[in-house]
């Protein structure tokens, strides 16, 4: 269901890291990345679930280095199920989930029309910080994104 969901395509209209649109690659690439994910403590990945059906996912990629206190954070939720509050629920886990595992700030780069991705995460809480001109090729045209932060924990 993971890899259906990442490759339908209101989906991947918004999804600027598409790393395939077939769908036995995507579930390939779901299987590789959840076999090896009890191991990386790099990664946080959650599943929404209804009435015991994915609907949705969301995964934390804790940055290197010097900022592994921060967390790149990503979102897909079925279309069948926009706009019902799902995301957000599901953001919110994540942020709990996040706060427990030692992050400090989560950030959320989307492009700047996704303005579902943007309302979500600023019902979790997160803030506009900034944005950046022509950063994504989407097609044959280039989109601007939308930077959003949250500070989990005072430090």
């Amino acid at each position: 269901m993971l890899a259906e969901i990442e490759t339908h395509p209101k989906v991947m209209e918004w999804d600027v890291d598409i790393h395939t649109k077939n769908l036995k690659e995507m579930h390939d690439l779901f299987e590789r990345f959840l076999k090896k994910l009890p191991c990386n403590k790099n990664q946080i990945f959650l599943v929404g679930k209804l009435d015991g059906k994915v609907i949705g996912f969301l995964g934390i990629h804790r940055r290197g280095k010097r900022m592994k206190h921060i967390g790149t954070i990503g979102i897909s939720i079925h279309p069948d199920y926009w706009n019902r509050g799902y995301g957000t629920e599901l953001l919110k886990a994540g942020l709990e989930y996040a706060k427990k595992e030692g992050f400090l700030r989560l950030e959320a780069d989307t492009l700047a029309k996704n303005k579902a991705m943007i309302r979500i995460a600023e019902k979790a809480g997160f803030k506009l910080e900034g944005g950046r001109t022509e950063r994504v090729k989407m097609n044959e045209s280039y989109e601007d994104e939308t930077l959003l932060g949250i500070i989990l924990e005072s430090h």
